[in-house]
């Protein structure tokens, strides 16, 4: 039915009439939200900084919040202490009382018990992060490395770790010019989260750390990936003012702790090149020479993985064994493998030729009838 022009005429002064209103309404909500706001704002910087970051990093522990414990407030703090309380049925008005802020705080150390995490120092570089160590193994499947280098262009690194693979997926990655470089994102079945800081006064003055973990558990450990990220302290010595959430929120008992080293061997085949026997999941982020390299491919025939990056530079053919740029020993920082250029023969591999060692030197032999 068409409308008469006495309902249209009613229709335009109903909605000219009620115009004002509906402008207004929004415009007094959004004052009683800045309010709000602003008292909630006030009520969390009056705690001490620690007890800020503290709790920040606690609301990380419990899956509330994924941004940076810098003791600051914003939107993402508000929103994640709101639904905190809301969990255990506190006021749900911002502000932390004295007994959610325990009960949050107390939470969230029996969720980092529960990974065993632990401070842990790279004693090449000098860089600490908190570790979740029960997690660190090939049966749980999250890997943690150290990686250093003396070469301080942090925008060629940048290059290099945000190239797309065909295996390797990069979903975030961004640089700060002289600063630091994050990229995470999906490499295979793992999730990944890499990041390095630069320090130019610093010796290496490169520091980074690679974290990964299955992606068929990335809703249970992306939290524990925010809090490892968020206790990394690339350069400790030279930034005392910096505390770690890790520090701060767990007790520590004295040094830090070490993961366990294992070895393996490589065969440099060209320049940048190199072949190994190990599985390809047992190197998914290699260190050469403190650069990081790749796997590019796997060889399903003969099981060799074919190792690149920026190694054994010179243009002739390498022979085996001829010179220090002629391998790559390949070992375990931390639970990730890391890779240096060394001699396959003579005194200085005789340390590191373990039986493991040589026994996948004679497997490239064989498969390379060397």
């Amino acid at each position: 039915m068409n409308p008469t022009p006495a309902r249209l005429a009613l229709a335009l002064a109903l909605g000219f009439a009620f115009a004002p209103v509906q402008a207004q309404a929004p415009q007094a909500a959004s004052s009683a939200a800045d309010a709000a706001l602003a008292a909630q704002k006030a009520a969390f910087l009056a705690l001490p900084e620690a007890t800020r970051r503290a709790a920040q990093d606690a609301l990380v522990w419990l899956g509330f919040y994924n941004g940076v414990n810098d003791g600051e407030f914003g939107k993402r703090t508000r929103d994640a202490i709101l639904a905190f309380e809301a969990s255990v049925k506190a006021p749900a008005d911002g502000p932390l009382s004295a007994p959610a802020l325990t009960a949050l705080l107390a939470a969230a150390q029996r969720a980092r018990d529960a990974v065993g995490f632990q401070v842990v120092g790279d004693p090449k570089s000098g860089a600490r992060i908190g570790t979740p160590l029960k997690l660190i193994s090939p049966r749980a499947g999250a890997r943690l490395d150290f990686a250093s280098s003396a070469d301080a262009d942090l925008s060629a690194l940048y290059a290099r770790l945000s190239a797309p693979s065909p295996t390797r997926k990069v979903v975030y990655k961004a640089i700060k010019p002289d600063a630091f470089l994050v990229v995470s994102g999906q490499d295979g079945a793992a999730m990944f989260y890499t990041r390095f800081d630069k320090n130019a006064s610093a010796s290496p003055p490169m520091r980074g750390f690679t974290f990964s973990y299955p992606a068929a558990q990335a809703a249970q450990l992306t939290r524990v990936a925010i809090a490892v990220a968020n206790s990394f302290e690339p350069f400790p010595a030279a930034g005392a003012a910096a505390v770690s959430a890790a520090a701060t929120s767990a007790p520590s008992s004295g040094a830090p702790a070490a993961i366990p080293q294992r070895a393996a061997t490589a065969l440099v085949i060209a320049p940048g090149k190199a072949l190994t026997a190990l599985e390809a999941d047992d190197c998914p982020n290699p260190v050469v020479a403190g650069k990081p390299a790749r796997i590019e491919r796997v060889d399903t025939t003969t099981g060799l993985a074919l190792l690149v990056g920026e190694f054994a530079a010179s243009p002739q053919a390498p022979r085996f064994g001829a010179a220090a740029q002629d391998g790559v020993v390949l070992g375990f920082a931390g639970p990730r493998l890391a890779a240096s250029s060394a001699s396959l023969a003579g005194d200085e591999a005789r340390p590191i030729a373990t039986a493991a060692l040589e026994r996948d030197l004679l497997k490239l032999k064989r498969i390379l009838r060397l």
